[in-house]
């Protein structure tokens, strides 16, 4: 074997395929046609093109947009046309049952058959770069036409062979699109009603995303690892351009804070959010992790719903057998005697590190981290940037925590309130009580949320 020169040339990308001709008419037909059209997605935001596109084609044809288990920013959930999420969890999606016609574009699992489908009398299209999904054994979602294609190019050719053909008629798309900003307008005006805070100042999952979405602003990225308050990140964060936000989509969990650390070197001007449970925050390891990023200079804030367990094992047991021994005794999977989760990365990292009890004070401790974050990055920039300067660009890693030791303790602001004697019962989108943050010491920190036992705060 010779030896062949290294040509870029020779190693581009396969380049995307399009729809064949066909195909897209024929879309194109089915939605001149459709009185109630929708779109479900997965992880078609992988691709901000094909948001882009996605949007232009729901506007010209007054299609809805519903988000199935999303692990992306799929379709602004700003826009009216965006009518929510589903999350696999049991029961009809009466906007599903409602479609005459379903395009299926970029997703793994649009539904769950046995208890959620679209019309038996509805036309399906399924468009992906893998839309038969043949490394997944009995996987099957019946459709008129499967096709095989790059998804913002695939969008674009049916947006053009709709403009072509002129059959969309403009007083139907109308009515529709104003049908449809309707049911947008009432979901979203039900999510605002469960943000409100407690009269008892309890910590709630939705009063905890609504915080944390106002502190960080529509340009962060936000990793989401929620587990059992995956739907209630999607609804209260509400995010709404491309890249907003990540999920790993996988079925193990730790992903988060190696992937904070990452995204953080990857996009080093926008501050980095991480959204996790408990039990999915003790998997990510998080005493490398947060060595990890102060030694590299990656700053994010990690937010713990801390619900004291995994409460996603209990729930699919409870799934599978709602009359099994765990609904008999009430099992779940609590940690007793819990961990200080914060006090992990401030020991490992020298972060900053924060349980918030009670929800008023959880505004002004969100905006603190988010600030502290900000000056610790600027000062680290300088200084990677002053060291790369002396050295020469000399070929080794630079430490951030050079000349900004942390301190070692984190005062409490609460004292912590006693409760031991009840252990706890996880329960998903249920009252938190508390937020922990921590994160390097003016780096983003970390906030937790916890269960309806209140928890110290340390500043």
């Amino acid at each position: 074997m010779r030896p062949q020169p290294a040509l870029a040339q020779w190693w581009t990308p396969v380049a995307p395929a399009a729809l064949a001709p066909q195909v897209a008419d024929e879309i194109a037909a089915e939605l001149e046609r459709a009185a109630s059209p929708l779109v479900v997605t997965f992880y078609l935001g992988r691709d901000a093109d094909a948001v882009a596109a996605l949007t232009e084609l729901c506007e010209l044809a007054a299609a809805g947009v519903i988000e199935s288990v999303p692990m992306r920013m799929n379709f602004p959930a700003d826009h009216p046309l965006h009518l929510g999420y589903q999350w696999n969890t049991g029961g009809q999606n009466p906007l599903l049952a409602a479609a005459d016609v379903v395009l299926v574009a970029g997703s793994d699992v649009p539904w769950i058959p046995v208890s959620n489908r679209p019309s038996p009398t509805a036309r399906v299209y399924v468009l992906d770069i893998d839309p038969i999904k043949e490394q997944m054994p009995f996987w099957h979602v019946p459709a008129a036409r499967y096709a095989r294609a790059d998804l913002a190019i695939a969008l674009r050719q049916v947006v053009a062979r709709l403009r072509e053909r002129g059959g969309l008629d403009e007083g139907v798309v109308a009515r529709r699109a104003r049908r449809v900003a309707a049911v947008h307008r009432s979901q979203r005006a039900e999510w605002t009603a469960r943000e409100r805070q407690r009269d008892d100042g309890t910590i709630t999952a939705e009063y905890l995303v609504a915080c944390v979405r106002e502190a960080i602003g529509p340009d962060a990225l936000v990793l989401t690892e929620a587990i059992t308050n995956y739907d209630v990140v999607c609804a209260h964060l509400r995010p709404s351009r491309p890249g907003s936000l990540i999920g790993s989509g996988g079925s193990s969990l730790g992903w988060s804070g190696g992937a904070a650390v990452g995204a953080k070197l990857a996009a080093p001007d926008r501050t980095v959010v991480s959204l996790v449970g408990d039990g999915s925050y003790l998997f990510s390891v998080p005493a490398s992790a947060q060595w990890m990023a102060r030694r590299y200079g990656a700053p994010s804030l990690t937010v713990i719903l801390d619900n004291q367990g995994w409460a996603a094992p209990a729930l699919s047991a409870l799934a599978v057998h709602p009359s099994g021994a765990t609904a008999a005794m009430g099992a779940g999977t609590g940690f007793v005697p819990e961990a200080d989760l914060p006090g992990v990365a401030a020991a490992a990292g020298g972060a900053y590190a924060a349980t918030v009890s009670q929800a008023a004070k959880l505004p002004a401790v969100l905006a603190r981290a988010v600030r502290r974050q900000l000056v610790r990055y600027r000062r680290h920039s300088v200084r990677r940037r002053r060291h790369a300067h002396l050295t020469r660009g000399a070929a080794r890693p630079l430490s951030p925590a050079v000349g900004d030791a942390p301190t070692a303790g984190v005062p409490p602001d609460d004292a912590r309130v006693a409760d031991r004697g009840r252990d706890p019962v996880p329960m998903p989108g249920g009252a938190l009580g508390c937020a922990r943050l921590y994160g390097r010491r003016g780096d983003v920190p970390v906030i937790a949320a916890g269960t309806s036992r209140p928890m110290m705060v340390g500043g």
